[in-house]
């Protein structure tokens, strides 16, 4: 009897109410801790859902606008197109850096300037200034850069191993400037800053430069590199404008007119025509060594020499 007693005991309404209270507590303690983490999932889940909303409606908005303000002076292309294209998309990307310069200032995309010779010489974006005329060089390569400005060729090392040749951009600028001041004879001296941007999955590794009179910087780098020089005053709001009027022209070529150009920098790249001038290459046999290679026509003027290529190379002899 004294057993069941026992049992009865365990069971009577004191230990029941003991009992639901210990376990009341027991839930209210695991709600506490709960709570914490359902809050931070819920901030979670808002940011990510706020951050696709921004994202979205910053595409709609570039998808839209198809051609840009007068002030800013994009050519035809609308901007979507562009991020399709990679040495287009560098550019469209070095210019909405350089959106955030303050002050009066108009953009002017592959801007085709006349060559002496005929033909033309194609800047890829120009940025009317009251600190000048700022003339970039976009080249949107990945790797590690290599280059000096005396050289003719840079070079693009993979991680691969594998090395790709391009034109020196230092000299293709120079050129661009060249015939930007001859289409604009009014520039001053100073007026004019040559900018080579590449882009942000590069490295530049050994990049050695001859004086202060050229940048080469990453897009990252470049709202910063050219921010001192902003604070001059070079040119007036009334000579922007003229400037502007003057070159815009050039930015609306005929198709025909872009594809005669294409055609002339494909022979360029074929080692056909002087990268620099535009004249034709000959064959020409050194004085002293006798080795043969390409000079360019215009000599002495233009002093460019190139590599013979293979399909000039003799066979040897059985």
């Amino acid at each position: 009897m004294y057993w069941m007693r026992g049992i009865f005991s365990c069971f009577s309404l004191k230990n029941v109410i003991e009992c639901t209270k210990n376990a009341q507590k027991v839930k209210k303690k695991e709600v506490k801790n709960v709570e914490p983490i359902i809050v931070l999932l819920c901030i979670l889940v808002l940011i990510i859902l706020v951050t696709f909303l921004i994202s979205c409606r910053r595409k709609r908005t570039v998808t839209k606008q198809t051609q840009p303000p007068p002030s800013q002076a994009f050519h035809r292309n609308p901007w979507s197109w562009k991020e399709w294209d990679l040495g287009s998309k560098g550019e469209y990307l070095a210019y909405r850096t350089l959106a955030d310069v303050q002050g009066y200032r108009k953009f002017l995309f592959n801007c085709y300037i006349p060559k002496e010779n005929g033909g033309f010489s194609e800047i890829d974006l120009i940025m009317l200034h009251g600190s000048g005329v700022y003339v970039f060089e976009s080249k949107n390569r990945s790797g590690w850069i290599f280059g000096s400005e005396k050289d003719e060729f840079w070079t693009q090392r993979f991680r691969n191993g594998h090395k790709e040749r391009f034109l020196n951009p230092i000299k293709q600028n120079n050129s661009h400037i060249k015939r930007l001041r001859r289409f604009l004879p009014g520039l001053g001296e100073n007026a004019v800053h040559s900018v080579i941007v590449f882009g942000e999955h590069c490295e530049l590794k050994k990049i050695r430069l001859i004086g202060y009179r050229h940048i080469v910087v990453k897009r990252d780098r470049l709202l910063n590199t050219i921010w001192p020089m902003l604070s001059r005053r070079v040119l007036t709001q009334a000579q922007i404008d003229t400037t502007y009027q003057h070159l815009y022209p050039q930015t609306q070529l005929s198709p025909q007119e872009k594809q005669a150009h294409r055609k002339r920098v494909a022979d360029i790249q074929e080692g056909r025509v002087c990268p620099y001038c535009g004249s034709p290459l000959v064959l020409r046999t050194a004085r002293k060594t006798g080795n043969q290679f390409m000079g360019c026509s215009g000599y002495p003027v233009c002093r460019y020499t190139a590599k013979l290529p293979p399909e000039h190379l003799e066979a040897p002899l059985m």
